[in-house]
């Protein structure tokens, strides 16, 4: 043997292994974070069909963001009207009418909402489209009622992997469902670290924590009146004490009507998370609430920061 030849010929004793990537959701599933109380607070969605791969942004990083404005994204803004791109897939089909949806979760926390929907022959037209949008008081000229509810599954990866990690896979094995119709993928709705993360509107109920096997008995108890509320996050209705409320009165009474809820009013002292929860039984229920404030264990978004509060709720009292 040459000299030196050994040294050339010399491994590493121990091969390192690659540093498995950190994913919020798996995070926060082996942490058991709650579910209840996370929903996004959305009155007003417009829907809009938006073809081929999205950004981190909905609006400015998708084809959408060639026809439209700051001006314009303002606008939606000051209306309370929460922009979310949808698709059925990948493919932009040249002549082939884009769908729009305006959707109003009811004035009232508690009533069923109202879906439009509206074609347009191309992304450039979203602008006049969406001059006048419809209400639950006022139909706008070229809007039409939809009668089918929305099952939207986020699966916006650049926003966050997960989304698309685990909503993609929901998204095929509802597209093999008998609920295949009502189906849309959309961009980020909010709790990446939930994913999947379904959305059904007009109810604007939020599901998390959805395998493909678990997101269709999801939407099939949603079919038949029903909470799946293992998987329920909570309603865009309310803010999240009043969605601590709703989780508490549900789950001491076993509660998965979704009509069974009539409304969740608060009481008192705003300082003291006193709730009244009135039920379809014409019962109501006093429902105290403590939230606290803890340091999360981890990023609560797969690229987030890790020096974030996570909030938390306790049910102190509940009581006819």
């Amino acid at each position: 043997m040459r000299r030196g030849s050994s040294s050339c010929n010399r491994w590493p004793s121990k091969v390192s292994s690659p540093v498995p990537e950190f994913q919020c959701a798996v995070a926060s599933g082996q942490r058991d974070e709650p579910l209840f109380a996370t929903a996004s607070q959305v009155r007003r969605w417009l829907l809009v069909e938006v073809r081929g791969s999205w950004g981190r942004d909905a609006v400015a990083d998708t084809d959408l963001g060639r026809h439209v404005d700051e001006q314009w994204r303002s606008r939606m803004r000051a209306s309370g009207v929460r922009v979310v791109a949808i698709r059925r897939n990948l493919q932009r089909t040249a002549g082939e009418a884009v769908r729009l949806f305006c959707v109003e979760t009811g004035h009232g926390q508690w009533r069923s909402g109202v879906i439009w929907h509206r074609d347009i022959a191309a992304l450039h037209g979203v602008l006049q489209a969406t001059d006048s949008l419809p209400t639950s008081a006022d139909d706008a000229p070229g809007w039409t009622r939809h009668a089918e509810p929305l099952v939207l599954v986020c699966t916006n990866g650049r926003h966050d992997s997960c989304c698309a990690t685990f909503g993609r896979p929901l998204v095929r094995h509802l597209r093999a469902s008998p609920y295949r119709s009502s189906v849309w993928e959309c961009s980020h709705i909010g709790g990446d670290r939930f994913a999947a993360n379904m959305v059904v509107l007009p109810d604007g109920l939020y599901f998390g924590r959805c395998g493909p096997h678990e997101g269709v008995d999801v939407v099939g108890a949603y079919s038949r009146g029903h909470i799946v509320l293992a998987h329920y996050r909570g309603r865009s209705t309310l803010g999240y004490m009043h969605q601590a409320a709703e989780h508490f009165a549900r789950r001491e009474l076993n509660l998965s009507a979704i009509d069974a809820v009539r409304s969740v009013r608060r009481v008192g002292d705003p300082l003291a998370g006193s709730f009244a929860v009135d039920l379809a039984d014409a019962t109501t229920l006093a429902v105290t609430v403590r939230q606290t404030s803890r340091p999360a264990p981890s990023p609560l978004t797969c690229t987030g920061r890790t020096d974030v509060m996570l909030p938390s709720y306790e049910l102190v009292d509940i009581r006819s």
